[in-house]
């Protein structure tokens, strides 16, 4: 089985304005780099045998910092396609402003998102079928090992529903991704497994990742 690192990009002046971003290039700001800096650290004692990053820079900044920390000679390789949704007319809005001139629409969004049309956007099956594909095309042509993917949150949840085999609209709702939130999965040509979801403990120095033995049901 090869183990995958889902790792959430740190945050940007835009995440800490709470800005919709979507396929706009913010960088990282000052908390970012930190936190990207903890998630080197965290990574420090994997033997990493890759590393993935949309081309936006908040992620790829994420992820050469974890490459630094790492200190295997492993470089990010950029994968445009796990990029977040673009978001169109949304993008660079509050939530408030999104409602504001779009009659209630993030709302609307917040409780159902494949019922919200918007303008200028990626069209949301579009965008999960273009993630869950990235992930097959990652899984198949990666060797056994560990890796991270660096991305965002909306590629995160897609690829939770896709594994879990959830309703997309109802795991948003319930979904808690933070920024340099780290999340695994175990992955094998037949069977995907979630071993857990958005671990923050590096980032206030209280923990390391979780464990990673598998328990039973009983």
């Amino acid at each position: 089985m090869k183990r995958f690192y889902l790792v959430r990009h740190a945050q940007t002046a835009w995440n800490s304005d709470n800005r919709i971003q979507g396929h706009s290039d913010v960088p990282l700001n000052p908390a970012g780099e930190e936190q990207a800096k903890r998630l080197g650290a965290l990574f420090a004692t994997r033997h990493l045998t890759g590393i993935f990053t949309s081309h936006l820079l908040r992620s790829q900044q994420t992820a050469h910092h974890i490459a630094a920390g790492n200190g295997h000679g492993v470089h990010p390789i950029v994968e445009q396609r796990l990029a977040e949704m673009h978001l169109g007319a949304w993008e660079g809005l509050t939530p408030e402003e999104v409602d504001a001139r779009f009659a209630g629409a993030y709302q609307q969004w917040r409780i159902r998102p494949s019922t919200v049309q918007i303008p200028g956007a990626e069209l949301l099956g579009a965008f999960r079928q273009r993630v869950s594909r990235t992930l097959e095309h990652i899984v198949s042509s990666s060797g056994e090992g560990e890796y991270v993917i660096v991305s965002h949150g909306g590629v995160i949840a897609a690829l939770l529903a896709e594994v879990l085999g959830a309703d997309y609209d109802a795991l948003l709702r319930r979904l808690r991704l933070d920024n340099a939130g780290v999340t695994a999965l175990e992955c094998g040509m037949a069977v995907r497994h979630v071993l857990w979801i958005n671990a923050t403990g590096h980032l206030d120095g209280t923990g390391t990742l979780p464990p990673l033995t598998r328990g039973g049901w009983f």
